[in-house]
């Protein structure tokens, strides 16, 4: 295994190689077309670890592209065609107010990502068995082509309803557009997203629609950039439940890849977690320009059905990771009544925090954890990047401490303290929605800033043991390259299970299981390293959310449906805490998940884990609050061994992060080169 990793985040590109054992990593600027970051990590890796390209086996990659592209409104001009009468629902929504809207009812909402005058429908009609009620109007069909024509769009979204029970109108709707107008990039809800629910199928193929040519584009110049850079090995694209794609079936399928890049290191954290044997962490990935948070519970992410962004219910499945936006570079100001914020927005890569030297002038949180002395100007990013302490003090001075009548120290220590809160609160919400303690996990820190902060939110949180992986400023890549193929098949049965037809299941099993058999055939995934997960989405009749429920056979009889009801009964009580004994439950979709192994970095232990203390490279004064420091001892992360056991407060500088532990914290690096921090509740 010789196989390279690229994460390309708003701030960083991480590259990551695996090869004889050991785990190179390089960090590099992104830039604004994403491939020229991506060609620099891939250059500085292979010369600095000696590899030819043509030797790499394997390429693995994820982004933020498409989520950059909905955030930013930056995709396709999309148009979609609907069942006449229906060209409103992606506006209408759902019908119900969101918590955002609850008690404000004049609030503006986000606008669709088309407009009104891009919506077309068409004569036809399908009803709730997936009948022909009225037959597919060719005519009305060519009228609506010309005017779509006529629009100068891109991208076209088929969307008719029930297409989920019968495709027969949407697959003509496409063939016609393949005759008329070949060069538009076409999606249809039934290949897209084939669930019930009208809205959320809407929303999730017009996403695909709108993302699908610059998604396509990007994989087509990053596949020749490759080629150029003499890599000919298989190329997989990371996808929003976890699980890669070749580029192939990734670039017909962009909405399946909008949250690709924070999904990977919850996978390398995971990876990480079970070399210690812990089966429930909390991951903490902070970059540049975000922060986010994710749970594993009893060794699995947790999975959610679809995801909201901007406005738009998408269906998943997704790793469930929740987003705030605060990183290294979140912008520090005092807003209209003189509270100070921090973030949402970022000063990005370019021109960066104040410290950078590029021109920002604005306050960072990278700017105060400079002032206040955690961060070393000389050894940042390995020394790749000199900062500047004096600007740093300037900036906040002038934005920050003055207009609070403070000193800049105190205003550096405000910064981080908004900003360590703002975190903590985000983690803890992820875990209490799925009903999970936070005291009872332990956290994962990583990414560029997030060794920096971990520390402190876990105080926050009542979290005892905070890990610190080998690399963590580039755990995101590494988590590219321990993750499977992975794809999933779904079909709507909407049915209650007294009444269901056990045969029809079985027979839906079998279709989905060939169905998926042939994709991985298709990527190359021999025999004996694929599987397939079967489960039931189920409710109660008349609920409004649905839970999943693992189905471990393939065969379907009374007895097993018997089982599959007393599962869900015994889920929904540990979800919500009763049972409902009126109401009967309802198979809602039939989904199955194709898994297809690849290899992985092996988990090999580092040396000898015998207590022993480290000498410090020197101590410096690190400001703990307005009027508190503390003389600290910094370390160099590449002289720490297995079983060194460090004292906090301590700072570690790694080439592509730094670790903080505050007093309360001690840390021992463990056999397989982890940091381990472990809180002292009374000092």
């Amino acid at each position: 295994m010789r196989a390279i990793g690229v994460d390309i985040g708003g701030t960083f590109t991480d590259t990551v190689l695996v090869g004889d054992d050991e785990i190179h990593a390089v960090k590099t600027s992104s830039t604004a077309d994403f491939i020229g970051g991506l060609s620099a990590g891939i250059d500085a890796i292979c010369e600095a670890t000696g590899t030819d390209p043509n030797g790499v086996t394997g390429f693995n990659h994820g982004s933020t592209i498409a989520v950059n592209a909905l955030i930013e409104r930056t995709g396709a001009k999309t148009a979609i065609v609907t069942t006449a009468g229906f060209s409103d629902v992606l506006e209408i929504g759902e019908g119900y107010r969101g918590a955002d809207l609850l008690y404000a009812p004049c609030n503006d909402r986000t606008a669709p990502l088309l407009p009104r005058r891009h919506r077309f429908g068409v004569e036809e009609r399908i009803d709730a068995d997936g009948e022909v009620v009225t037959p597919l109007d060719v005519g009305d069909l060519d009228r609506v082509i010309d005017e779509i024509l006529a629009a100068d769009v891109e991208a076209v979204a088929v969307c008719l309803l029930h297409a989920y029970r019968n495709d027969e109108h949407e697959r003509a709707i496409v063939e016609r557009f393949a005759e008329r107008a070949p060069d538009l990039d076409v999606s249809r809800s039934s290949s897209v997203s084939p669930e019930i629910r009208e809205y959320s199928r809407t929303a999730t193929t017009v996403a695909d629609a709108y993302l699908k040519p610059e998604l396509s584009a990007y994989l087509d110049r990053l596949e020749d950039e490759l080629g150029d850079a003499g890599i000919e090995a298989p190329v997989a694209i990371m996808k929003s439940d976890g699980g890669l794609a070749r580029p192939e079936i990734a670039a017909n399928r962009p909405v399946t890849q909008v949250i690709s890049g924070p999904v990977a290191g919850v996978n390398a954290a995971t990876y990480l977690a079970g070399q210690r044997g812990l089966e429930n962490v909390l991951t903490f990935d902070m970059g540049g320009t975000s922060c986010d948070v994710a749970a594993v519970a009893d060794g699995e992410p947790i999975e959610v059905a679809h995801r909201e962004i901007q406005g738009l219910k998408i269906n998943g499945p997704f790793t469930h990771v929740e987003t705030v936006g605060a990183g290294g570079g979140s912008i520090a100001r005092l807003d209209e009544v003189g509270a100070l914020r921090v973030g949402p927005d970022s000063a990005g890569a370019d021109p960066g925090p104040a410290c950078y030297g590029r021109g920002g002038e604005l306050p960072t949180v990278t700017d105060a954890d400079l002032v206040l002395g955690i961060l070393n100007p000389e050894t940042f990013a390995g020394g790749a990047v000199a900062l500047d302490a004096d600007a740093a003090e300037r900036s906040i001075r002038a934005h920050v401490a003055e207009p609070m009548g403070v000193s800049v120290e105190a205003a550096a220590a405000s910064i981080r303290d908004v900003i360590d809160t703002k975190m903590a609160s985000a983690t803890r919400v992820t875990a209490v929605n799925e009903g999970l303690d936070p005291r009872e996990f332990a956290l994962v820190g990583f990414g560029g800033a997030g060794p920096v902060h971990a520390c402190n939110v876990a105080a926050e949180l009542e979290i005892d043991e905070v890990v610190f992986p080998n690399r963590p400023g580039v755990l995101s890549a590494l988590g590219l390259l321990v993750s499977d193929i992975r794809h999933e098949h779904v079909r709507s049965l909407v049915e209650t299970v007294d009444r269901v037809d056990p045969g029809e299941i079985e027979a839906g099993i079998d279709e989905l299981i060939e169905r998926a058999d042939s994709e991985l055939e298709s990527e190359g995934v021999a025999t004996s390293d694929r599987a397939f997960e079967v489960s039931f989405d189920a409710m109660y009749e008349g609920q409004a959310h649905y839970l999943n429920v693992p189905y471990p056979n393939r065969t379907v009889t009374g007895a097993d449906l018997d089982e599959l009801a007393a599962a869900f009964e015994s889920a929904h009580d540990h979800q919500y805490g009763f049972v409902d004994d009126r109401n009967p439950i309802e198979l809602v979709n039939l989904r199955v998940t194709a898994v297809g192994s690849t290899p992985t970095p092996p988990a090999t232990e580092t040396g000898s884990t015998t207590a022993r203390t480290p000498t410090p490279v020197g101590h410096r004064e690190v400001v703990l609050g307005a009027d508190e420091r503390v003389e600290t001892a910094y370390y160099d992360r590449n002289d720490l061994e297995a079983g060194h056991e460090i004292e906090g407060s301590a700072v570690v500088e790694s080439d592509n992060t730094t670790i903080w532990l505050p007093p309360a914290f001690d840390g021992t690096v463990d056999g397989y080169g982890n940091l381990v921090a472990t809180r002292e509740v009374n000092r």
